[in-house]
């Protein structure tokens, strides 16, 4: 885990904002969708912490990316796919650029197919 004193402003935030989502959104047993991207980073993190604490127990992590997958998977948290778990509880990703208006930009790191199908699969999106 990185201490938040060693973060850019921008890193900061992009920290707080997974934490935040993730905190009010994922609970034991959940069957989450992992986005992709320099926030979701931030995501693995919390949710290795949160197992390794016993604050969440039992969830299952769908990755939208290699990338992903790896971090889950270094970080020790349990990965399928859609084959293994049809039906999320919640997908959580990022956005590649946001305006003032909070218009998002999404397909920059070029996973986009993949997101989409992932967050279809998903009750809620984050």
């Amino acid at each position: 885990m990185v201490s938040s004193t060693e973060l850019s402003p921008i890193e900061k935030a992009k920290r707080q904002a997974a934490y935040t989502c993730a905190e009010k959104n994922i609970a034991s047993g959940c069957r989450l969708g992992v986005g992709s991207g320099s926030t979701v980073k931030y995501l693995v993190e919390y949710l290795e912490a949160s197992v390794k604490s016993g604050k969440l127990q039992n969830i299952t992590c769908v990755p939208t990316s290699f990338l992903t997958k790896k971090w889950l998977l270094d970080a020790g948290l349990p990965v399928t796919d859609l084959d293994g778990t049809p039906e999320l509880d919640v997908c959580i990703d990022g956005a590649d650029e946001v305006d003032a208006h909070f218009t998002c930009i999404k397909g920059g790191g070029g996973c986009l197919a993949r997101e989409k199908i992932v967050q279809n699969a998903a009750k809620k999106f984050f």
